[in-house]
């Protein structure tokens, strides 16, 4: 797979232009076209990218270096990984079994369903400039779905946020290992229990003139699911959390929890505005 994006990112920019992203945000995301932290950023994301659907749609034209086939096995094959670890969320929430048990998530993660599954590579290019504090490879930010799978690859960057002190700390490049990000959706559903993961990508003098590629497939439910907490005893003295981008005033004014297809979309405007 990272034969292939190294493949694609080589190509000319008017070639990749070609498959620029369209209104279901699949397709090519050129150099700051996505701003992942628009309170705080100045210019947008110093990085390029791809957004690949589910292929099985068949509604999103590929690069040549790009096989549906191939595509659409890695994309599955990601898919049953996160309902391995999510399996592993429901046994230690210890979730009734006629309310879902060991298969909550896994009932709202059906792959056949419409949702906001996608797989997407990215290239960070070298920086031939001095760099300056405006500069960013990716800006501070959460994921909105409810797991991602982080491929890493020769060079680092990647940054975590501790929730405690917001102390930032590097995530190292580990070979043969794929790296876990808790997701927004996550969150929501366990009252706050799980974080969601606050992560950056940086420039440093180490990595700042090498190209830096990475690989991530991120996991949402099904588009009509709603945020309304899991059924565990753990949660049961939590309050729900209460952020602007999971609540949304229904009729009368009561407040409703956002399906996973709204939060998805709410942040998307809110990156690429």
């Amino acid at each position: 797979m990272f034969t292939h994006t190294k493949e694609f990112f080589s190509l000319s920019k008017e070639e990749k232009l070609k498959y620029s992203v369209n209104e279901k945000y699949q397709g090519y995301v050129s150099i700051h076209q996505e701003m992942l932290d628009p309170s705080n950023q100045k210019i947008g994301d110093w990085k390029e990218c791809f957004n690949f659907g589910k292929i099985r749609k068949k509604l999103q034209v590929l690069p040549p270096c790009f096989e549906e086939e191939f595509i659409d096995k890695f994309e599955k094959t990601c898919h049953q990984l996160c309902m391995k670890i999510l399996q592993a969320f429901s046994i230690s929430l210890e979730i009734l079994q006629d309310e879902g048990g060991k298969n909550w998530f896994e009932q709202r993660h059906k792959y056949e369903n419409d949702s906001g599954d996608t797989l997407r590579i990215l290239h960070y290019p070298p920086m031939k400039h001095n760099i300056d504090e405006k500069d960013i490879r990716a800006g501070s930010h959460t994921d909105y779905g409810s797991l991602t799978i982080l491929f890493q690859k020769d060079v680092g960057g990647l940054e975590i946020e501790l929730p405690s002190t917001k102390q930032w700390i590097p995530a190292p490049v580990i070979n043969d290992c794929v790296l876990i990000n808790i997701a927004d959706l996550l969150e929501y559903w366990s009252k706050g229990l799980f974080k969601s993961t606050k992560h950056r990508v940086t420039f440093n003098n180490d990595t700042s003139m090498i190209d830096r590629y990475s690989i991530a497939y991120f996991c949402h439910a099904e588009d009509d699911v709603g945020l309304d907490p899991i059924p565990s005893k753990y949660l049961e003295n939590l309050d729900s959390i209460n952020v602007e981008k999971g609540i949304v005033y229904g009729v009368d004014g009561v407040k409703t929890p956002l399906t996973a297809g709204e939060h998805l979309k709410f942040r998307l405007v809110s990156t690429y505005r």
